[in-house]
């Protein structure tokens, strides 16, 4: 009955995810992957896949090991429309 179990519930303190940083790294990318690119419909797919992996692997370079990221990425035609 002695024989108790303690169970790490939350990462420590240094190791939890900071949106702050995942902000600026998901800017970097961005800034990056688009900075005077022209929108074509045929280019759309490869770029959304680009940006996905790329800000992934960036996130799991920060070494938040109790973490899953699941990246979405949505590019889409301004014409002056709402969305």
């Amino acid at each position: 009955m002695g024989d108790t179990k303690a169970y790490v519930t939350e990462p420590a303190f240094d190791a939890k995810f900071r949106q702050g940083k995942a902000q600026e790294i998901i800017m970097q990318v961005l800034k990056a992957k688009l900075t005077g690119v022209v929108y074509h419909a045929d280019n759309t797919s490869t770029w959304t896949r680009e940006i996905a992996d790329d800000i992934k692997l960036k996130l799991k370079e920060m070494g938040l090991d109790r973490y899953k990221f699941v990246v979405q990425v949505v590019i889409g035609e301004q014409r002056g429309e709402g969305v």
